[in-house]
């Protein structure tokens, strides 16, 4: 009988089946390694914002006081309005809680990659793992889809995946990424083009 059972074809649906899911398990780490190469960017970006803010306003504040001293009362003025403009900034973008708000957000993406590391294969654990990763999914503010493309570019290099598999985006793309999404028909067109010619070669 055992011997009927792997000749009826149902030997090979379960090698499919676990083929299936071994892909399912790749392409969650795949995403979840992303959102956390995602976060570690945006946290050291407004965390540098956040330095440099508390450094300028430090320096300005006392060019201020000595210009003063000095009856130096124009350049006082200026360097106060320079002063006034860093705190608007300052409470308008808030990059100290945003520096938070995306570390934490990368430590738990963190933590469910190796949760995902260490978890057997199996389809119970699949759903547990993707539902954990929805809950944090929650939590996130709106994505800068520049910067989430960078974050797969790095984990495609960490993968060794080939050059022509890595978004082209270019310095523009990458150094104003942070503050707006721009470019995106290029890339939607390479996209396009890149799923054409991996379709070819299959």
């Amino acid at each position: 009988m055992d011997r009927e059972k792997q000749n009826d074809g149902l030997g090979q649906t379960e090698a499919a089946a676990q083929e299936g899911l071994k892909w399912d398990f790749y392409d969650l780490d795949f995403s979840v390694q992303k959102s956390r190469r995602y976060h570690e960017k945006l946290a050291a970006f407004y965390g540098v914002w956040r330095d440099w803010i508390k450094i300028v306003s430090v320096i300005a504040g006392s060019s201020v006081f000595l210009l003063l001293l000095a009856s130096a009362t124009h350049f006082a003025e200026v360097f106060a309005a320079f002063v006034a403009l860093w705190a608007i900034l300052d409470y308008v973008i808030k990059p100290a809680e945003k520096a938070d708000d995306h570390s934490e957000l990368g430590q738990k993406f963190t933590d469910l990659a190796i949760r995902i590391a260490r978890s057997p294969r199996t389809a119970e654990t699949l759903g547990e793992l993707s539902a954990t990763r929805m809950e944090i999914e929650k939590s996130e503010p709106p994505c800068k889809r520049l910067v989430d493309l960078q974050a797969r570019n790095d984990e495609c290099r960490a993968r060794d995946f080939p050059p022509e598999d890595l978004v082209p985006l270019n310095r523009l793309q990458r150094w104003f990424g942070y503050f707006a999404t721009f470019g995106m028909p290029r890339i939607e067109a390479w996209k396009a083009e890149r799923q054409r010619q991996v379709r070819a070669a299959s």
